[in-house]
């Protein structure tokens, strides 16, 4: 798997000892106790229902029992791509959200389905890049996706994401490498034998024209406009980059320092008087070299004393992992201060 390459990368840049660890394999505690590292760093899957349970298991013994220190953490980890969980902490700590309904009662869910407004957004609780999600417009489609939810399941997307590509470009990255062609056939393949049974989530449609992702990293923060294409502005990878409302960075920053949150992309709808938290990624790619740009310089920005502060920079290389590195290393740093100071 190649899913640590990043991390890999940015710890070589920072002249960081590293080992690597296979998760999935059984030794994974002994390795773990043999080589009792400072921390560990985390990247956690989003593919299959059975690697995100998996790991969610597996970091929790590692920080739980072992006592190491996981950057990112746990509780970030375990709303990850786990819409379920993310609801939970939603609605429990009374975060605005869309409206939604998630339930294991097939006869309940049907009197939702009769009752409710449409259009509605139905949700797979794992699923990267809007794999998983569907626009619901009437109650026939409705009725149609609840008895796949309770029968047979419901599949996620085969194939690459029909709104960042054409069949002409798909082939010629085939052609150009065909081992990546068959890595990502063996993916999608993957993916869509994980079907979800047993429950549906469906959330109220808000509509609007983009959506904010705002993020956190350390001291850093980051935000920019995720563009609609269709109904859905997830999975669309089309950006705009332009100086954030101020509300949004107090709100990303009030809502993870209350929680403890160091690693954290919070996307949000706002509608100017009200912003609505839908999605929460402790680990996410990017495809331009920043994040963030004001008036076409990319940068951070950072508060001091309660004021924002635009910073020019160079802050996302790596994909900004090696932020982030950088970050576990002064968290790590901190914690080891404070319980020298505590002794």
């Amino acid at each position: 798997e190649a899913s640590h390459l990043n991390w890999e990368k940015s710890c070589k840049s920072a002249g960081i000892d590293y080992k690597i660890v296979e998760l999935k394999n059984a030794d994974f505690l002994d390795r773990i106790i043999n080589i009792n590292p400072d921390f560990c760093l985390a990247q956690p899957p989003g593919a299959t229902t059975t690697q995100k349970n998996m790991y969610d298991e597996r970091i929790y013994s590692i920080k739980k029992y072992l006592n190491i220190p996981v950057f990112p953490s746990w509780h970030e980890i375990i709303l990850h791509e786990n819409k379920k969980a993310l609801f939970y902490f939603l609605k429990s700590n009374q975060i605005a959200h869309p409206t939604t309904f998630l339930s294991y009662n097939k006869a309940e869910s049907l009197e939702f389905i009769y009752k409710t407004k449409y259009p509605i957004v139905a949700k797979t609780s794992i699923g990267a890049a809007s794999s998983g999600v569907k626009i619901i417009q009437n109650k026939k489609e409705g009725l149609t996706y609840l008895n796949k939810a309770f029968g047979g399941g419901i599949k996620r997307r085969f194939g690459p994401n029909r709104k960042t590509g054409s069949p002409k470009s798909w082939l010629l990255k085939a052609f150009r490498s065909p081992d990546y062609f068959m890595k990502k056939v063996k993916e999608y393949s993957e993916r869509n034998k994980d079907s979800e049974s047993g429950y549906v989530l469906f959330q109220e449609y808000i509509e609007h024209n983009f959506e904010w992702r705002c993020v956190k990293i350390g001291e850093s923060f980051f935000a920019y406009k995720k563009l609609k294409i269709g109904q859905q502005a997830s999975g669309a990878k089309q950006f705009d980059y332009d100086a954030p409302p101020i509300e949004l960075l107090d709100f990303t920053r009030n809502l993870c320092e209350k929680h403890d949150f160091n690693f954290m992309a919070v996307d949000m709808f706002y509608t100017g008087q009200k912003i609505y938290v839908n999605e929460l990624q402790t680990i996410f790619g990017h495809k331009s070299p920043y994040i963030c740009k004001v008036n076409g310089k990319p940068g951070r920005y950072t508060c001091k004393n309660d004021k924002w502060l635009f910073e020019e920079g160079n802050f996302n290389t790596n994909e900004s992992y090696d932020l982030r590195i950088e970050t576990a290393i002064n968290l790590f740093n901190k914690d080891r201060t404070t319980s020298s100071l505590k002794k």
